[in-house]
């Protein structure tokens, strides 16, 4: 026992340590076995243990950028070569990628173990580009890589955009300033000319790009002028400029010059002269009077004369209106009303009807009646018809009137009873009936005989 712990103190600290970790069997031995059993296991082990600290990269430490191999305890060797396997702190990135400080101790010797792509080689979507301040840095989506060109940017009013820089990336904020330029629209063009409305949109504006001569410069022709609202427009022709004065006007048919408006603008019968009543166009219920054709200062009243319709309402009295006559030319009553029988004229024997003025018309068969009607209108007709006049006296038969039906013309005859000279009332000897129209008054028209 004694010559055991004597070796194991001889051993060096290394292997001292090893042997106290001895396994159970050896320490069972140490315990129950002969001492030069256990000396001589104890041995064995030493022996191991003495070859094993001489080259095992167990107690190698690897260098800077260098890491343990995954069973490093277990290999022989005593350099980084033989121990250890490389990181990435070590590796170089080449062109394309960056390297990225998180992989610095990651085990690793290509770009793709070590280092991050940079935006150079990454595929944009349509109208957006790499921004040029990324091309070197990682990235490897859109929001990381890409940048708007000036395709996607939509210039201000007035603005035109650069095309020679259409599918380049602006600069953060200045994106107006750097794909669009002023156009015409903004320039002010120097006195005596003016902005020129087909080159508004044009670029690298100035009075050369800009601008042209007013028509303020036009020399136009005798008759015409430049008006005052076209003093300060672009003068493309002298025609465009100058427009036709009254006084270099000719007047239509129809149509006088005005003096008074020959100074004036116009180049139309109706801006530069004066109507006549020839092409005046009369209202309703008025007719064109060809004597005063030439006249001006045209109406109704001046050129044209009344039609018979305007009167209608002044056909009263003796006169009835006459719709047939509405578009007559006329402005008194014998031409534009009817005639009633008021102003009729009846011939010897003959008187007018009752209300002459209700009758229109002008006839003899119309208007008159025989003298005898007014009288038989007065007189009382006999309630007995079979007995006559007999029986009446001589103050009630002058007011007394028979009727009776003639059996020749299947009319009805009205008769005057007489007093005779011998004292009594009757029809009288030796009557021959004779057919004289009355109108009665419920207008209707009776035979009567006398």
């Amino acid at each position: 026992m004694k010559k055991v712990l004597l070796v194991l103190l001889a051993l060096p600290s290394r292997a001292y340590k090893q042997s106290l970790g001895a396994s159970l069997e050896l320490q069972e031995l140490l315990s129950s076995k002969s001492v030069a059993e256990a000396t001589r296991l104890v041995e064995e082990e030493l022996e191991g243990s003495t070859e094993s600290a001489t080259a095992n990269c167990h107690d190698y430490t690897c260098g800077d950028g260098w890491a343990p191999k995954p069973n490093h305890a277990d290999l022989p060797g005593s350099s980084d070569a033989e121990c250890c396997q490389q990181t990435c702190k070590l590796f170089t990135c080449s062109k394309g990628f960056v390297p990225n400080p998180s992989y610095a101790t990651n085990v690793g010797s290509s770009a793709e173990q070590c280092c991050d792509k940079t935006c150079e080689g990454f595929s944009c979507p349509a109208h957006l580009q790499v921004a040029p301040q990324k091309l070197h840095s990682a990235g490897n989506t859109v929001e990381e890589c890409c940048a708007e060109t000036c395709e996607n940017v939509t210039c201000a009013a007035n603005y035109a955009a650069r095309a020679e820089r259409k599918a380049k990336v602006h600069p953060p904020g200045e994106a107006q300033d750097f794909c669009c330029a002023a156009t015409c629209a903004l320039h002010t063009c120097s006195a005596g000319s003016v902005a020129d409305p087909t080159r508004l949109h044009l670029t690298e504006p100035s009075d050369e790009q800009c601008c042209k001569s007013t028509c303020l410069s036009a020399v136009c022709p005798k008759g015409s002028k430049v008006p005052a609202a076209k003093e300060h427009q672009v003068m493309t022709s002298t025609e465009q400029c100058c427009d036709t004065l009254c006084g270099g006007y000719t007047c239509g048919k129809g149509w006088h010059a005005d003096p008074l408006r020959e100074a004036k603008f116009g180049n139309t019968d109706q801006a530069c002269c004066t109507r006549t009543c020839s092409v005046f166009a009369c209202s309703e219920g008025w007719a064109s009077n060809a004597e005063v054709a030439d006249f001006v200062g045209v109406s109704d009243e001046v050129c044209c004369k009344k039609k018979c319709v305007q009167y209608q309402d002044k056909c009263t009295g003796d006169y009835a209106p006459n719709p047939a006559a509405n578009d007559t030319v006329g402005d008194f009553a014998e031409v534009c009303c009817s005639r009633t029988c008021a102003l009729h004229h009846c011939p010897a024997g003959k008187v007018l009807v009752p209300n002459p003025k209700d009758a229109v018309g002008s006839t003899d068969d119309l208007c008159c009646e025989d003298v005898i009607c007014s009288d038989f209108r007065n007189k009382t007709v006999v309630e007995d018809s079979t007995k006559g006049c007999n029986g009446l006296t001589k103050e009630k038969c002058g007011s007394s009137k028979v009727e009776l039906t003639n059996t020749r013309t299947n009319k009805t005859d009205v008769l005057a009873c007489n007093w005779s000279i011998w004292g009594i009332c009757s029809l009288g000897p030796g009557h021959v009936p004779q057919e004289r129209p009355c109108q009665v008054p419920n207008g209707n028209f009776i035979q009567s005989t006398r």
